[in-house]
């Protein structure tokens, strides 16, 4: 009884905190900055709340800020920005120090949300045109000048298998939200491939990783903070070790000072060097331009690509940095007796001949090159993009036909040999039967988009779903299928 009577006073608590006719709201209230809990980490407590406070990228900050500023004065050139870099290096601390320092609220989704087109929708879009509340509790529309920053944590892993029209809907928050909106990515040529609407309409900038004299200063400054005692050794070993990711540096100081009031130099003992997963950006970069063939082959180590993909990647990108004809044959060389090796342990199930593959394809392509590297940005394998675009293509195909089936009484596979060509050629060529099939069988921008043959982005697309969405408006509740309806319906109707 005690707990239950805990808990529903903490409902009530809330319920008339965060009430439209409170005054004032319990505790004071800045938008764009999140209360650590008597339970949050160091990362979360020690978080900027203004931009001056970040550390490191001093370049990126100012970018940022600027174009918050163009968001005051009217219409900025770009209504979105990526902010893309290595993790820890303060990206997400920089996007809610600048909603604090600008006196915006904040609408967050984040790798732990459910991430597909119907979430970023709902949170995303929704939250960024809808109303809010002032910091003292007073209700503000969006019109009256309710500035929000919509945050898209983790963007480049935003959407997995499950993805059904995402980037599409990204794309759509930024054409109609009217808000600042921030794409935070790790790595931005995962995000940036998967759509050339996102590319134009997003101003990018780009995060480095902190330096270790700045990673110390902070870490000082935490462990006064803390009222702890470290010593010079544990925080420079804490800083040289981070890989310029200063989140890591301040859990690892918090790993070992956890109910410490001194720490002994030997905690750092508990550590152990940071064995991070290396990009295949970063190992192109070593195998192509370090002109150090043991720093290449070093590269691909930890790297988390198979052999025969790695390959790809290598074949994809030996024309942007070679340039001169006799390097080109140098490095194709090797990198067909790679893929000779491999195909051998293919075929023989040799797999200690993928030691030699990677040595050729590392080594003697770093070393193939003795001209100057053409320093053009590497591209991802178009082979596997071609080979994704088609699996994609057979999901949204098998799904379509399923929907069919249901629709026609058939079989799956009936349906994809005699009804599936027919029902395409008149989806394409009958408007009316186009919204009538679209709202009938419940069709997605993926489905719409391969009937049609256009992108998911595409005018033709954006323009039917927006028809479908105004009927859907006036009809939400159908009585029966508009495709059954006009098959029953009599002539002189």
């Amino acid at each position: 009884m005690h707990n239950r009577y805990q808990v529903n006073k903490y409902r009530s608590d809330m319920k008339s905190a965060f009430s439209p006719l409170s005054a004032t709201l319990p505790v004071p209230f800045r938008a764009g900055v999140r209360y650590p809990g008597p339970m949050s980490t160091w990362t979360e407590k020690y978080r900027p709340n203004s931009l001056k406070d970040v550390i490191g990228n001093p370049t990126a900050v100012s970018e940022l800020q600027k174009w918050a500023t163009s968001w005051e004065k009217g219409s900025p050139e770009k209504r979105a920005v990526i902010l893309a870099g290595p993790p820890g290096t303060g990206k997400t601390s920089a996007a809610l120090a600048l909603a604090n320092d600008m006196g915006w609220a904040v609408v967050e989704m984040n790798a732990s949300d459910k991430r597909n087109a119907d979430a970023v929708r709902k949170v995303a879009l929704r939250g960024a045109i809808t109303q809010t509340f002032t910091d003292t509790g007073e209700f503000l529309t969006t019109a009256a000048g309710g500035r929000k920053l919509v945050i898209l944590d983790e963007a480049d892993n935003l959407f997995g298998r499950e993805d059904s029209g995402g980037i599409g809907a990204i794309v759509d928050t930024i054409r109609q939200a009217g808000q600042p909106i921030v794409l935070i990515a790790n790595d931005f040529y995962a995000l940036s491939r998967r759509s050339s609407s996102l590319r134009s309409l997003c101003k990018t900038i780009k995060f480095k990783s902190v330096h270790p004299s700045s990673a110390k200063a902070v870490l000082r400054r935490v462990a006064k903070g803390e009222g702890i005692e470290v010593p010079d050794e544990v925080i420079e070993y804490i800083a040289d070790h981070c890989d310029g990711d200063l989140r890591a540096a301040i859990n690892d100081l918090e790993l070992i000072a956890r109910g410490e009031s001194v720490i002994p130099t030997k905690a750092v003992e508990a550590i152990g060097a940071r064995d991070r997963e290396s990009s295949v950006y970063a190992a192109l970069e070593e195998i192509f331009r370090s002109g150090d063939a043991r720093r290449a082959k070093e590269s691909v180590r930890n790297l988390d690509e198979s052999p025969e993909d790695l390959i790809l990647w290598i074949d994809e990108n030996i024309p942007v940095d070679y340039r001169r004809p006799d390097d080109l044959e140098r490095g194709f060389r090797a990198l067909g007796r790679a893929d000779q090796y491999l195909a051998r342990t293919r075929r023989r199930q040799q797999y200690g001949l993928w030691a030699y593959a990677s040595d050729l394809m590392t080594m003697g392509v770093s070393a193939a090159r003795e001209g100057r590297f053409g320093g053009g940005q590497f591209m991802f394998p178009q082979w596997l993009m071609k080979q994704s675009r088609a699996r994609g293509r057979r999901q949204v195909r098998n799904a379509l036909a399923a929907k069919l089936g249901r629709h026609l009484h058939m079989s799956r596979r009936t349906v994809l040999t005699d009804a599936l060509p027919a029902f395409r050629t008149l989806y394409g060529s009958d408007g009316d039967f186009k919204l009538a099939a679209t709202l009938d069988l419940d069709l997605d921008e993926k489905e719409v988009a391969f009937l049609l043959d256009e992108k998911e982005d595409s005018h033709a697309v954006r323009h039917l779903m927006e028809r479908v969405g105004k009927v859907r408006g006036k009809e939400p509740a159908p009585a029966r299928g508009r495709l059954e309806a006009e098959d029953k319906e009599s002539p002189d109707a």
